[in-house]
Formats: C-alpha cells, structure tokens, sequence
C-alpha cells in the first residue's frame, strides 16, 4: 500500500524519474508513476498542487476482476498487483477498470505498470518471488527512495498508517479512496475542517462556489 502527503510533495518529479531509472525505460516510455499539477482557488488566491499517482496495488483490485484472460493476480503473499504479460490480450478493460489511471500500453500492446519495484523489467513483476522488506535486504521503491519531501511510503497497511496522522488514519477508515491509498489531508482543508467545526472561519481560507 502507498501512502502520499501532498503538503510535502514539491512537484519535482523525482519520482517518475527514478521509476523510469530503476526499471531501464525509455524517457518517452509513458510513466509508471505520474505527477499531476491541480488547480486550486482563484487568482490571487491561487495554487498548484502536486499529486503523485501509480499503480496503488488495491485491496479489491479492479483490474484484476475484468481481465479476460486472468493475466492480472493480487498477490496472497506481499498483496502486490501483478501482470502475467505472456497472457495478456491488450483489451484495455484494465485501463477502463481502474480508478488511478496506472496501466501502460507498450508498442506490442501489452499492458505494464508499477510491481512496487518487486523486479526490474517489463513491469509485470509475474513469477517473481515474495517481496522482501528492507530490513530483510529487499528494495525500497525508486519512488520512496527519491522523493525529496519524503510525501510517499510503502509497505504494509500497518507500518503505512503508522506513518499518518490522525486525520489520515481517520478519513482512511471512513473509506476515502476507496481505501485503497491514504493520503494526508491538505493543510488548508484540516484547518477549514477544525474552523467549521468551532463555528469560525480560519485565516487565509479559500472559498470555492458551484
């Protein structure tokens, strides 16, 4: 499971830059891992925010339900999401399935995505043997290993939400995104959430209409 807090994430795309290292892919490759550039508010209250995107390797796996030909496994033993590229068809119902946007088409047309730097490669990460930890001597993923804010971690549900504060944890168990990912609230929304809640209105606020 990941985890991404976008108040510390600079937008620097260090993440997919090092994803395209680890795994020897070409500059032009499509990306693994995304960074995208949200809008918020109105000038002159007015911002991008930074958000880091990839394969979240789902608890219920979307992708894995659709796929004709069974390529796609949730792994039992680590609960990565794996592709068996020798049986995919390139039907793209993995791509309509998925709610992140993470499977890549190659020039063959088969599909590849992030295997949370289980193998180097193709990206399917089929066949390869259960992830080790890195206190065990496995790898860290090239995303966490370059993230310059240190906004993402993976691992287990339980060592992630030890990372998370409680209003992560607590929007997590209320189900936002599916509880697939946690992610930390934006600064500014927890301090509109604790102000609405007290009847005030927090300085430097931005409101939004429609």
């Amino acid at each position: 499971m990941f985890y991404f807090d976008p108040n510390r994430c600079i937008g620097c795309h260090a993440c997919s830059v090092a994803c395209k290292q680890r795994h020897d892919r070409d500059a032009d490759a499509d990306d693994w891992r995304t960074v995208s550039h949200l809008s918020r508010g109105e000038y002159p209250d007015f911002e991008e925010v930074p958000i880091s995107m990839s394969c979240m390797h789902c608890h219920d796996a979307p992708c894995e339900q659709v796929c004709p030909p069974d390529a796609i496994i949730k792994r039992d033993e680590d609960g990565i999401v794996t592709v068996d590229r020798d049986r995919c068809i390139g039907c793209h119902y993995c791509a309509w399935a998925c709610p992140f946007g993470a499977p890549t088409y190659d020039d063959e047309g088969l599909m590849s995505k992030c295997n949370l730097c289980l193998g180097e490669g193709p990206g399917g990460g089929h066949g390869q043997p259960e992830r080790q930890t890195p206190e065990d001597g496995g790898p860290t993923p090239a995303c966490v290993d370059d993230c310059v804010g240190e906004a993402i971690k993976a691992g287990p549900q339980s060592e992630v939400m030890a990372e998370a504060t409680e209003k992560a944890a607590e929007r997590f168990e209320q189900g936002a995104y599916g509880k697939r990912v946690i992610v930390e609230p934006l600064e500014e929304d927890a301090d509109l959430a604790d102000a609405i809640r007290e009847g005030d209105e927090p300085a430097g606020a931005i409101t939004y209409e429609g």
